[in-house]
């Protein structure tokens, strides 16, 4: 039962983290393909995932908050609540940026109009928003191992069989730790969803080891050749597929994965906001899928390289918070 619970909670970690930004390449060039040891700076985004997926598992499993916002002010204190809307914000906003690269990825697949797309996507969103929350828990744990394989797949066939463009940039220290910032802040309220699953330590340590570890070995196979190729690639709003032109059976069966991918985080973040906001009734859930297509409108690309730095600054003290709580429970018990 422990092994099954880890698996689940490491899926879902993954699937939450992997999104539009993450499978497409997007996110992955913008932090790490600037400069040549960009792999090692991705490396060490990956140990603080670990670090701090661990650590919020941790002080879920110690909490005692039947709520969300109740586990929030827990922790921060008089902060609790500001914080709590600063991440369902950022949820809001990766909620929107999921819809805005799952279109452009549909897009792409089926060479349809942009706005065509988005209705379609945000459709399919919004039908699966009105499932039973077990339900989408159980959906996102069941396609992560497909998203993993895929991803992984393709990832190695690019590394092997690509020509390189070699760049050399400054070193950014800090993008690492933002990058693993924006990237978990948004988890915690969807890992105190999982509080049940929760039973013991070992789910605690090798859940959020387990994630960490997917989430490296999905992307440094992707990683390697976006940074071989950064000069062509900075500015392609899906630099994965772009890699895969002149491959169309590759491009499309990526493309699926790239929906998969995008599908499982809009999902996540979705269930997240309705289940933090208590938006039960279908008419608001349709209000909140319409709020998130007319902001994906301001396209994917700038989402990712100017909002998910900005949210990844400010979430630096939220997560050294945790993790500085995490430390002083251990040592208390």
């Amino acid at each position: 039962m422990t092994k099954k619970y880890i698996l689940k909670i490491a899926f879902i970690y993954t699937a939450t983290i992997l999104g539009a930004g993450f499978a497409s390449g997007k996110e992955l060039i913008n932090f790490f393909g600037f400069y040549d040891k960009g792999y090692l700076g991705f490396f060490i985004s990956c140990i603080f995932m670990v670090l701090i997926g661990s650590c919020t598992l941790n002080t879920i499993y110690k909490s005692k908050a039947k709520t969300y916002e109740q586990f929030m002010k827990e922790n921060f204190l008089y902060l609790g609540k500001p914080l709590a809307y600063f991440n369902l914000s950022f949820i809001f906003v990766i909620f929107s940026s999921m819809l805005a690269g799952g279109s452009e990825a549909l897009s792409s697949l089926l060479n349809l109009n942009y706005l065509i797309c988005l209705i379609i996507f945000s459709f399919i969103i919004f039908i699966f928003l009105n499932l039973n929350k077990n339900i989408i828990l159980n959906i996102n744990a069941l396609l992560c191992p497909i998203l993993i394989l895929g991803s992984f797949l393709v990832g190695l066939y690019l590394t092997f069989y690509t020509k390189s463009v070699f760049n050399n940039s400054i070193k950014m220290i800090s993008y690492p730790v933002i990058y693993a910032s924006y990237n978990t802040i948004t988890t915690i309220s969807i890992l105190f969803a999982l509080k049940k699953f929760i039973l013991n330590k070992k789910v605690v340590i090798y859940s959020g080891v387990l994630g960490g570890f997917f989430i490296f070995l999905i992307g440094i196979f992707l990683l390697l050749p976006l940074i071989n190729n950064y000069n062509i690639l900075k500015n392609i709003a899906l630099p994965i597929l772009y890699m895969l032109d002149d491959k169309f059976i590759l491009r499309f069966l990526y493309s699926f994965v790239i929906l998969l991918a995008i599908f499982t985080t809009a999902i996540s973040n979705g269930f997240a906001l309705c289940d933090n906001l208590n938006i039960d009734k279908i008419l608001l859930k349709a209000f909140l899928v319409f709020l998130g297509a007319m902001f994906s409108l301001c396209s994917f690309s700038k989402i990712v390289a100017i909002i998910y730095p900005i949210f990844g600054i400010i979430g630096i003290f939220e997560i050294l918070v945790i993790i500085i709580s995490c430390f002083i429970k251990i040592k208390n018990t």
